[in-house]
C-alpha cells in the first residue's frame, strides 16, 4: 500500500561510502536515461517513518532550482555535475511510499526544495524540526497565542511538522515580526497534543516557561522561505533550549485576559465561534465589548446567541459515537460542519463519490436526535420524475380525489404539519439522479421564504369542496421550522449538476474519505451498549440555534465577499455572490457550536466553498484568469486572481480548503478544457 508522509524533511546527498547504500554510488543514470540520486535524511522524521536506507530523488525534482543536465555529455561527467551541485545544497522534502510491481518498496521525494548549507554544516550534522507559530500564521498577536497555550486551546495550522500522536514537539517557537527585524521566543515544555481543523493544542509537562532565542543560536538553524513554519534546530542547540527553556520561571498570563476569554466562551456571550479575530479594530471592539460584559452581573447579561449549549454538546458526542458503532469513520470537522449546517440552512446537500455513507450520516444524525418512524423520511429519487407531481401528487379530477406521490413526502409534511412540537427530517436520497429544478421546482421557490410563508400548494382552492380526501390532504400544507430538509448526492457521469437556483439555497458538504488504516481503530462494538438517544423536540433543537436578525459578518469578511463577486461577475453577468449567500453564510458563522475543531477563519473557509465556489463553472476561456494556471510540474496554480485575493485577506482565513478546490478545479480546466 502506497503512503504519504506530508511532513518535511531535510537531507543531503547520500556518502559514496555508505555501506548501506543499495548502490555503488549514490547518483546513477537510470533506464531513461535521467539522473537519479539517493538522499541521506538529516532531520527527525515522523515517528511511522520506517528505517530506510535512502530516499530516491529525481532530475525533474531539481530542474525547477535551476539545475540543468546536459544529456549529451558523457555519463561520468553529467553524474559529477550534479554531485557538485549538491554539495553545498541541504534539500527539503516529503517521501512517498510507492511498491512495485516486484513487490519492492521504494521511497520517493517530492515537493523538493533547495537551500544552502550554513558554514556550520558538519558531516554528522542532525537537525530536529520546531513549529514556528507567527501573527501571520495564526491571527493572533503573541499575548493571545501565550493565554491559548496556558488554556489548553487550538493556536494554528502547521502543515510542515508531522501530527501524529508521538511526535508532540516539546517546544516551539513564536516569531514576532517588525518593519525592520525578526525576533524568536521559545516557549515550552509539552508533552502531549491533539491536531484538528483547528491546528495544535498542547498540554503542558507542567507551567508554561518562555525563553529568547539567542541571535548566534538562531544563525545556525535552518530557516527558510520555502518551509517558513518550521525551524530545523541542530540537536546541540536543540538540546541547551531545551535546558535553558526548564530553567525559566513560569510565563504569568495577564489574569483578565484568561479570564476574559474563558468567562466568554463559558457563558456563551456573543456568536458561539471561538475565533481570534486578526483586523485591530475587530480585536479592538471585542475586547470592548468583553470588558464591558465582564463589567455586568451575569443577572443582567442577555444576548440572543446560545450559551454553550450543554445539551447539544451532548448530542454532538453522540453523534459521534453513533457513528463509530455504525463503523463509519468521520473526522469530527465533518460532523460538526453537517450539524451548523442543519441549524442554519433551508437545504443541506451531502456530496461525495459513492459508499462514504452519506444517506447513512443522515440516519445517524435522525438517531442521534432522538427520531423515531416518520419522523425520519427518506425518499430514494428516481430518474423518471420529471415534474414535481411526481414527488407531491396531483388532483385525480376524474375520480375526484387528491393522490400523493409514492414517496410519502406529503404524508411526513402533514404530520409535521399537525405535530409542530416535534423535529422531521426529509432526505432526499440520490437527489441528482433527476434534473432538480424540475422535480423540486415548487420547493425551491419555498425554501427562499422565511418561516411561517413557507406554504406548498398541492392543488386549486376550488378543487377542495370537490375531493372526497380533502380533509385528509387540504389545497396547502404549511412547511414548518420544525422539518429540516436534506439530500445526498453523486457527482458522476449518471447524475445531472445543480443549476445556480439550487446552488443558491444549499450548502453544499463534501464528505472526507478517511484512511483505511482508521477502520481497524474504530473501537468494538459491544452488544446492547450502543447509546439510545431522548428525543430531542423543536424547542430544544431551536435552543442550538442562533436567529441573529441583523448582519454580524465583519467587515474585512464583507470586502472579501464583495472583491469575489465582483470577480464572478466580470466572468459572467449572471453568476455572483448575491445577498441571500451573505445572509445564510452570516448565519452559518453564527451557529457553530462551542467547539475547538472549527474555528471561525476555518468556518469561513468552508462556507467559500460550500457557498461560493460551487458556482465557479465554466470552460477555460472563461475561468483562466480567475482560477489560474495548473502547474502540472510544481503542483501548484498560476496567475490566479482569486488565490491573490486570498493572499491579501490572509487576516480572514488562510482559506486552505478554498485553495485546494481552486486547485481541483485549475486542474479540470488544464486537462478537460471546463470545470462542473
Amino acid at each position: 500500500m502506497n503512503k504519504v508522509w506530508e511532513n518535511d524533511l531535510v537531507g543531503v546527498l547520500a556518502d559514496v561510502d555508505q555501506s548501506e547504500l543499495l548502490y555503488r554510488d549514490s547518483i546513477l543514470i537510470n533506464k531513461q536515461d535521467s539522473l537519479q540520486f539517493f538522499v541521506r535524511i538529516i532531520s527527525q522524521p515522523a515517528e511511522s517513518f520506517p528505517n530506510v536506507k535512502a530516499v530516491t530523488g529525481f532530475y525533474s525534482d531539481l530542474e525547477k532550482w535551476g539545475f540543468e543536465d546536459d544529456y549529451t555529455q558523457p555519463e561520468f561527467i553529467r553524474k559529477e555535475k550534479l554531485r557538485e551541485w549538491l554539495d553545498d545544497r541541504l534539500l527539503i522534502f516529503k517521501v512517498e511510499k510507492r511498491i512495485r510491481y516486484n513487490h519492492e518498496e521504494v521511497y520517493n521525494m517530492f515537493g523538493v526544495r533547495v537551500m544552502p548549507k550554513l558554514p556550520s554544516y558538519e558531516k554528522d550534522l542532525k537537525l530536529i524540526p520546531v513549529p514556528i507559530f507567527s501573527k501571520k500564521l495564526s491571527g493572533l498577536d503573541q499575548r493571545e497565542f501565550t493565554s491559548r497555550l496556558v488554556d489548553k486551546k487550538f493556536v494554528g495550522r502547521i502543515a510542515e511538522v508531522s501530527h501524529e500522536t508521538n511526535d508532540t514537539p516539546p517546544i516551539v517557537l513564536w516569531k514576532e515580526e517588525t518593519d525592520e527585524d525578526e525576533h524568536f521566543s521559545v516557549y515550552g515544555v509539552f508533552e502531549k497534543h491533539q491536531y484538528a481543523h483547528g491546528g495544535f493544542n498542547f498540554e503542558l509537562r507542567d507551567e508554561l516557561k518562555k525563553a529568547d532565542l539567542e541571535e548566534e543560536w538562531l544563525d545556525e538553524c535552518y530557516l527558510t522561505d520555502e518551509s517558513p513554519n518550521v525551524a530545523f534546530v541542530p540537536i546541540g542547540i536543540y538540546e541547551e533550549l531545551l535546558h535553558r527553556i526548564e530553567e525559566q520561571e513560569a510565563v504569568k498570563v495577564p489574569a483578565s485576559e484568561s479570564a476574559r476569554e474563558n468567562y466568554l466562551q463559558d457563558t456563551g456571550s456573543g456568536p458561539p465561534s471561538i475565533e481570534p479575530q486578526t483586523s485591530p479594530e475587530i480585536q479592538s471592539s471585542r475586547q470592548e465589548v468583553a470588558v464591558s460584559v465582564m463589567e455586568k452581573p451575569s443577572s443582567e447579561i442577555n444576548v440572543s446567541a446560545p450559551k454553550g449549549n450543554e445539551k447539544e454538546q451532548e448530542f454532538l458526542e453522540l453523534l459521534y459515537s453513533h457513528t463509530q458503532d455504525a463503523g463509519l469513520i468521520y473526522r469530527k470537522e465533518n460532523l460538526i460542519n453537517f450539524h451548523t449546517s442543519m441549524k442554519s440552512s433551508s437545504l443541506v446537500i451531502l456530496s461525495g463519490m459513492s459508499g462514504t455513507g452519506k444517506t447513512k450520516l443522515v440516519e445517524l444524525y435522525s438517531q442521534s436526535l432522538g427520531l423515531k418512524g416518520e419522523q425520519l423520511t427518506v425518499i430514494p429519487v428516481s430518474p423518471s420524475w420529471t415534474s414535481d407531481s411526481d414527488l407531491i401528487g396531483y388532483a385525480d379530477t376524474l375520480n375526484m380525489v387528491y393522490r400523493p406521490g409514492d414517496s410519502g413526502l406529503i404524508n411526513a409534511l402533514r404530520k409535521a404539519e399537525d405535530d409542530k412540537d416535534r423535529l422531521y427530517i426529509i432526505c432526499f436520497d440520490e437527489m441528482n439522479l433527476a434534473r432538480v429544478e424540475h422535480y423540486f421546482s415548487q420547493f425551491l421557490s419555498i425554501l427562499e421564504m422565511d418561516h411561517g410563508k413557507r406554504v406548498l400548494r398541492l392543488y386549486n382552492d376550488d378543487l377542495e369542496s370537490r375531493l372526497y380526501n380533502s380533509a385528509q390532504y387540504p389545497p396547502t400544507i404549511v412547511i414548518r421550522e420544525n422539518v429540516l430538509f436534506v439530500g445526498t448526492v453523486n457527482m458522476d457521469e449518471s447524475t445531472y449538476h445543480f443549476s445556480d437556483k439550487v446552488l443558491d439555497r444549499a450548502n453544499v458538504l463534501s464528505l472526507d474519505v478517511m484512511p483505511f488504516t482508521e477502520m481497524k481503530q474504530l473501537p468494538e462494538k459491544k452488544k446492547g451498549m450502543v447509546a439510545r438517544a431522548d428525543e430531542v423536540d423543536y424547542d430544544t433543537f431551536e435552543s442550538f440555534q442562533y436567529k441573529n436578525r441583523s448582519l454580524s459578518l465583519h467587515d474585512d469578511e464583507l470586502a472579501l465577499l464583495w472583491e469575489v463577486h465582483q470577480m464572478m461577475q466580470n466572468v459572467n453577468k449572471q453568476v455572483g455572490v448575491g445577498p441571500r449567500i451573505v445572509k445564510q453564510i452570516d448565519q452559518y458563522l453564527g451557529n457553530l457550536p462551542v467547539q475547538d475543531y472549527i474555528l471561525r477563519e476555518d468556518a469561513f473557509d468552508l462556507q467559500v466553498v460550500q457557498r461560493i465556489l460551487t458556482k465557479v463553472r465554466g470552460s477555460e476561456d472563461q475561468l483562466r484568469e480567475l482560477l489560474g494556471r495548473y502547474n502540472r510540474e510544481k503542483d501548484t496554480v498560476e496567475g490566479s486572481l482569486i488565490i491573490r485575493l486570498f493572499d491579501r485577506y490572509t487576516n480572514v482565513s488562510i482559506f486552505k480548503e478554498s485553495r485546494n478546490v481552486i486547485k481541483q478545479k485549475a486542474k479540470e480546466l488544464k486537462y478537460n478544457g471546463y470545470t462542473m
